[in-house]
């Protein structure tokens, strides 16, 4: 992964005169990675977007309201407890460990 200190670390390199090749053998990268970089011309940070959809199903979603209830009723109930609840309460939709 390139981070944005090793991609300043290629263009300095870039800019005290090595060649792509050499700058990118400097920093542990491939050349054709350093050259994406090189001609885009943006920090790594700066091309990332942010992901709107869901990885995977949220299996929760069906017991939520109830896991907020048990939340405002005892706030110091713990996370495993509250699972452990859940399991018994909904054996078929909750996962369990």
């Amino acid at each position: 992964m390139v981070t944005d200190k090793l991609f300043r670390r290629l263009m300095k390199f870039i800019q005290d005169g090595d060649t792509l090749s050499v700058a990118a053998a400097k920093t542990g990268m491939d050349d054709k990675t350093a050259r994406k970089y090189r001609n885009l011309g943006k920090l790594p940070s700066q091309l990332k977007t942010t992901r709107h959809w869901r990885t995977r199903p949220d299996v929760f979603k069906d017991v939520w309201a109830e896991v907020q209830q048990l939340l405002l009723n005892e706030p110091a109930l713990e996370g495993i407890t509250i699972f452990d609840f859940l399991c018994r309460q909904y054996p078929d939709s909750v996962p369990s460990i």
